[in-house]
């Protein structure tokens, strides 16, 4: 019995943790043995925001390189390409993906939580001349490819080699360890790649096959001194290769290099065991590797893809939403919930709309939280996503353009013809839609080194669908698009049954009609579609091209000093008005100042609302932008010492320094003493950069990354 009341009274106390305790105890017998009725459970409280919350939203930067969120280590989303990245053991050497996918982000992650880490930008991989012919260097299996493999593994392992000794100044090394440091850890690594490049195929050119053997040699007799020193257990130094493509050509010589490099990263992470090189690749850019390489595969056993689920695309933004509240809601959809009104049809928009891109997802998102913080909304209403669609696919549009110019200059030419037409094709849709193409004759002019190669009905939609324009419908079967990562190796197949859909984030911006296009009349003429930007002088597209043709061909001929001189500053004052016309505008040529001494080459009204410029003008108030010419290559004291002049509060303190050769250590100290006497800053650009920038325009590309790259080298060297 006394058992019987322990127990009964351990079940009174359990019922009172459930129901009222003044219920419990006062009930009558016959109401407590009574079944109770079971209450449903409340409705799920949507979370509340604090107030003013909207107002303070700030999701950072779309472009990781000028994301300073991202130096807050709690604002990653840990997927696996991430996990590999971190793990020394994973065997990933290339992480492969569009752009937008988190490359950069990865390798910002890397850099800010690794133990050895350094991060190298090449420009070896747009080489102005070989020493041996393109098609024996194409062979991977021959000596001269063979040669630039182990070029490139030497150069690398100078530079791990280079990071360790940093870690141990009083460690002993082996004669050849040693050597192999003394000869080139002084040169930065592009000029190491031409100097051991030069060796090796020098010797392989002069048929001196002793010569050859010998420096051949020399990276796995490294290779083998790196593993005696990690005998005992070392810590993985990683370098991280990122960016390489702003310097890329996509030449045929640059190609092979690129191959060659990838073997060269692969054979170090998997020979060395306390050494890894991460190549950040482009998948187009793999993509024509793996066409070149017969022993792809190889390569393929060490690539990750940069997927993403759509449960880690929303923690992206939760995480982001989050930052700048002291209470953090949950990241399982808590914080969605919270921002969004009918968050389920907001997040459905978001996602149809994008590529499950990272990148996309964020752009498309601070666009909507725009539009509510300018409408004064307290929560992210429908009509601010729906709202953030047109200038989303705006965007996307540019975006996709840039970034296929390399493998396809002035692709969004092509694509800008779809305007005004249908969302979805037919096989003979698509058919008639190419014969208008070849007709045109700007589409010609600026697009026909590739697309005669593509114009079958076939290959022209396997094109659109490899760059994510298209998907591709079989009878009876939902549409496909193309993932993120490396090209499926099956992709869908394309017959004269098959259907063309045009993905709907480009909807917007091509002011596509719901319709299908079955055919198109041979008298229609083409739409032009709005968003493609007047060009600078009044040229039109041909023109432009054809300017920046003879621009780029009158630097390479151009001879230096003196009697170059004024020509030197009219090519300079093309690139300004032709690679830089949508930030600077109103260029003057040798201008004075008002006591009529100091002369400026050129100087232009910056007028950017956002970028690199924007961000000229709002740290070195620069309204005006001076540009002074030099054509040589070895620059001196003078040269710098007038260019405090031109610095002041009225036009700004910025000058932009163009000159033939390579920027020295000597000139770094010029430009830190004018940056501590007049506040300002010089910015160097070689006859390389130029080059790059007229690259860049002439296929399309309008991204500022290679003068922001240049920029934030020189201003890390200064600090």
């Amino acid at each position: 019995m006394a058992r019987r009341k322990k127990s009964g009274s351990r079940r009174a106390v359990d019922d009172a943790a459930v129901e009222p305790i003044n219920q419990a105890a006062d009930a009558p017998q016959s109401e407590i043995n009574t079944p109770r009725t079971v209450q449903p459970p409340a409705p799920k409280q949507t979370p509340k925001l604090p107030r003013d919350a909207i107002k303070r939203i700030n999701l950072g930067q779309s472009f990781a390189e000028y994301d300073p969120a991202l130096s807050d280590s709690s604002i990653y989303v840990h997927t696996p390409a991430l996990a590999a990245a971190l793990d020394p053991n994973s065997g990933k050497v290339f992480f492969v993906g569009r752009r937008g996918t988190g490359k950069t982000a990865v390798r910002m992650y890397c850099e800010l939580n690794g133990d050895a880490t350094r991060v190298i930008v090449p420009e070896i991989f747009s080489p102005s001349s070989t020493l041996q012919e393109i098609e024996l260097l194409k062979n991977i299996n021959q000596r001269p490819f063979r040669s630039l493999v182990s070029a490139f593994r030497r150069a690398l392992q100078v530079e791990i080699l280079s990071i360790w000794q940093e870690s141990h100044p009083a460690y002993a090394l082996s004669s050849d360890l040693q050597s192999e440091l003394d000869s080139y850890t002084s040169l930065d690594f592009d000029m190491r790649c031409l100097r051991i490049i030069s060796r090796i195929s020098g010797a392989l050119a002069a048929g001196d096959d002793e010569a050859w053997l010998v420096e051949n040699k020399v990276a796995k007799r490294i290779a083998d001194g790196m593993n005696e020193i990690g005998a005992s257990g070392l810590t993985t130094h990683t370098l991280l290769v990122d960016s390489f493509d702003d310097y890329w050509e996509g030449s045929d010589e640059g190609l092979v290099y690129l191959t060659a490099f990838m073997h060269a990263c692969q054979e170090i992470s998997s020979q060395i065991p306390w050494a890894r090189v991460i190549l950040f690749l482009r998948e187009n850019i793999f993509e024509r590797v793996r066409s070149l390489d017969t022993e792809s595969s190889r390569l393929e056993t060490a690539v990750v893809g940069m997927e993403w689920n759509d449960r880690q695309l929303r923690e992206l933004i939760e995480r982001r939403l989050n930052r700048n509240l002291t209470a953090k809601f949950g990241l399982r959809g808590e914080t969605w919930e919270a921002f969004f009104e009918r968050p389920g049809e907001a997040w459905k928009d978001v996602l149809q709309y994008c590529q499950h891109r990272p990148r996309d997802i964020l752009i498309y998102t601070t666009h909507a939280v725009e539009a509510a913080q300018a409408a004064g909304h307290e929560k992210i209403l429908i009509e601010d996503v729906q709202q953030a669609r047109r200038r989303f696919s705006d965007n996307r549009f540019r975006d996709l353009g840039d970034e296929y110019s390399e493998n396809y200059p002035r692709i969004s030419i092509v694509l800008s013809r779809f305007y005004g037409l249908g969302t979805e094709y037919t096989f003979s849709g698509i058919e008639s839609f190419v014969r208008k193409l070849i007709n045109d004759v700007e589409v010609v002019q600026l697009c026909g080194s590739w697309l005669f190669n593509n114009s079958s009905p076939e290959r022209f939609v396997r094109l659109l669908y490899d760059i994510g324009f298209v998907g591709i419908r079989a009878a009876g079967k939902p549409p496909k698009f193309r993932a993120l990562g490396p090209l499926d190796t099956s992709p869908p197949p394309v017959s004269d049954t098959t259907d063309v859909l045009i993905h709907r984030c480009y909807w917007d911006a091509l002011d596509l009609q719901d319709a299908l296009v079955r055919t198109l009349p041979e008298d229609k003429e083409f739409g032009k579609i709005g968003i493609i930007e007047d060009l600078p002088g009044g040229l039109d597209w041909t023109e432009y091209a054809e300017t920046l043709d003879l621009a780029l061909n009158s630097l390479r001929d151009l001879p230096m000093g003196h009697a170059g001189a004024s020509d030197f500053e009219e090519i300079v004052g093309d690139v300004i008005k032709l690679c830089f016309f949508r930030s600077l505008s109103n260029v003057e040529p040798r201008s004075r100042d008002l006591d009529g001494r100091v002369i400026r080459d050129w100087i232009a009204a910056n007028r950017a609302s956002s970028g690199f410029w924007e961000r000229m003008h709002s740290r070195y108030g620069a309204s005006q932008v001076i540009w002074e010419c030099k054509n040589y290559e070895e620059l001196h004291a003078d040269d710098f010492h007038q260019l405090g002049y031109y610095m002041n509060d009225v036009s700004g303190r910025l000058v932009v320094l163009a000159f033939r050769g390579e920027i020295k250590n000597s000139y770094i100290q010029h430009i830190k003493r004018i940056a501590q006497n007049n506040r300002g800053f010089v910015l160097p650009l070689t006859e390389k950069d130029l080059m790059v920038f007229i690259r860049q325009a002439r296929n399309g590309k309008i991204k500022e990354d290679h003068i922001q790259d240049r920029y934030d080298g020189i201003a890390r060297k200064l600090s």
